[in-house]
């Protein structure tokens, strides 16, 4: 039984991933540090709820943001273990 699940975008440039969180505000996406497990980064991410990701997803397609600078992980927690596995955006 999974007892945490969200997903994360994750970006190479803080500038993008600041000018990401002002587009995904109606998503509610919330600024955080990357997972440790996630390594090649800028140290952003924004997390999404389940709820807010398709919408999200597709604010960032129609966004002036190059998607080479970021990407989307689903994360899982279970008990003390986290499982990031990388989505396509």
């Amino acid at each position: 039984m999974i007892d945490e699940s969200y997903w994360l975008f994750v970006f190479d440039s803080t500038h993008a991933a600041i000018a990401s969180q002002r587009l995904l505000g109606e998503c509610r996406a919330a600024l955080v540090p990357t997972l440790r497990s996630i390594t090649a980064s800028c140290g952003m991410s924004l997390r999404v709820a389940d709820d807010h990701i398709e919408r999200a997803k597709e604010i960032m397609r129609l966004s002036s943001i190059d998607p080479v600078l970021y990407r989307l992980y689903r994360v899982e927690k279970q008990n003390s273990q986290t499982n990031c596995t990388q989505t396509e955006i």
